[in-house]
């Protein structure tokens, strides 16, 4: 299992890897603004080799000015939000990366 179903809080995956989605998109949000830098969260999170591949591709997504950088932050998190509460569309981690384009 990877990043997409720790921050969907997937059933297959411990309590323990379990991410909260508003906490990774607090430190996504002081990525952007250089406050922690992509190692800082990934150690933080303790990704493994599956979870960096994630995040490795949500981070590509992040691109532009600061203001295209956020709304795109803004609407993975929101993604994130309805993958958390199994919403139709967004109950699987292949429908979440679908959702992303990852």
């Amino acid at each position: 299992m990877a990043l997409i179903e720790r921050l969907m809080h997937d059933s297959s995956e411990p309590t323990t890897r379990w991410i909260p989605v508003h906490d990774f998109f607090a430190a996504a949000s002081e990525i952007e603004r250089g406050a922690l830098t992509s190692a800082q969260v990934k150690t933080a999170l303790d990704m493994t080799a599956p979870d960096i591949v994630d995040f490795d591709a949500l981070v590509a997504l992040v691109t532009g000015a600061a203001a295209a950088k956020l709304a795109v932050i803004q609407r993975i998190h929101a993604v994130f939000i309805l993958a958390e509460g199994r919403w139709t569309g967004y109950d699987t981690p292949a429908a979440v990366r679908s959702k992303l384009g990852i």
